[in-house]
């Protein structure tokens, strides 16, 4: 058996801009990582879908990174963050 890791997913896409041809998109594409890298912004992704109509929408995220899992504490347990002002049991209450 094989334990697959789940990968939390990254932000989500923006759309930029619709085109009526793939060499726009295409340019459209190489302007904005030009763009990125003028302003050192260089873990950004880009992609280009082509819509059903026969337009190319252009895309565009910031790049996701793999974050460890915060480990929680145990005090932040529901259960441990009941106040009571007096507990279940009572030892004194016994014949």
């Amino acid at each position: 058996m094989t334990e697959e890791t789940k990968i939390k997913p990254g932000p989500k896409w923006t759309n930029d801009k619709v085109f009526s041809t793939h060499l726009e998109a295409l340019t459209r594409v190489e302007k904005l990582i030009l763009d990125w890298k003028n302003k050192k912004q260089e873990s950004m992704q880009t992609k280009i879908r082509l819509k059903s109509d026969g337009r190319y929408l252009v895309k565009f995220r910031k790049e996701p990174t793999n974050i460890e899992k915060e480990m929680k504490d145990g005090n932040r347990n529901r259960k441990n963050k009941r106040a009571t002002s007096s507990p279940k049991f009572n030892a004194d209450a016994s014949v």
